[in-house]
């Protein structure tokens, strides 16, 4: 990738307003070039001696990662590579990445804006994602991480590689909320659906103990059983005909 292009992608979105000096707001124009060992990332003395370029006090500050290797890690990032083939590709430290990544998905996790679905039913489910032993290479091809992972049983956990990942959607609009879980406890999962959904609401779940207390809460909770032997996949609880108490739509997505 051209390095000048790269950097000045970097530039317009870490410095959208132009890139200026952080102490003293002095422009680049008012401000000489000291540096250019790393162009094209210069960098500038400002007029009261402030030392900056575009990368100061920013999370890519001390890096000495070129343009274009920190606009692949962000495109990687985006795109879900894991982090052990950006590091086997990019030939830089996957401790290091991973330590970066978390702080990057951090500023995006902190900075979403998260508003109570605005419909009046709703489904919430969750499921495991097998992450299968992160880091680890496995050199059996007829017995991948993903296979051994859906050989387990029960609800997952971050600490085992199958984290619970819950979602809260809207049966007839479709707006979703997805959000990664350490645990599938209540006090893991209650919150988040209290905060997505609006009140007066009617919240529909399986029978999975994290959900038993929502009944306490401004809405309408109803449940199917979903445990094997006393399945039930839909019901009709008003016997109007219309089996309306029901995840399929969750499951679905």
């Amino acid at each position: 990738m051209d390095e000048q292009k790269c950097y000045d992608f970097l530039g317009s979105i870490l410095h959208p307003q132009g890139l200026n000096c952080p102490k003293c707001q002095c422009s680049v124009q008012d401000s000489r070039i000291h540096r250019r060992d790393r162009a094209p990332v210069l960098g500038y003395e400002c007029r009261k001696g402030h030392f900056y370029n575009l990368l100061t006090k920013t999370v890519w500050q001390g890096t000495h990662h070129k343009c274009s290797v920190i606009i692949r890690i962000l495109q990687g990032i985006a795109q879900g590579v894991s982090t052990l083939h950006l590091s086997q590709e990019l030939g830089i430290d996957r401790k290091h990445l991973l330590e970066r990544r978390h702080k990057l998905q951090n500023f995006v996790d902190g900075a979403s804006i998260r508003m109570p679905l605005l419909v009046e039913v709703t489904e919430v489910d969750e499921m495991y994602q097998n992450a299968g032993e992160k880091g680890v290479k496995h050199s059996d091809l007829n017995y991948p991480p993903r296979c051994r992972g859906n050989n387990t049983r029960g609800q997952g956990t971050w600490d085992s590689d199958r984290p619970p990942v819950l979602d809260v959607i809207g049966r007839e609009s479709g707006p979703i909320q997805l959000e990664v879980k350490h645990n599938s406890t209540r006090k893991d999962l209650e919150p988040t659906v209290l905060n997505a959904t609006q009140p007066g609401a009617t919240i529909n779940t399986d029978e999975w103990g994290a959900y038993h207390h929502l009944v306490e809460a401004d809405c309408l909770h109803v449940t199917v059983c979903h445990t094997p032997g006393n399945r039930v996949w839909v019901r009709d609880d008003d016997g109007d005909s219309i089996r309306e108490v029901h995840v399929n739509t969750s499951e679905g997505f």
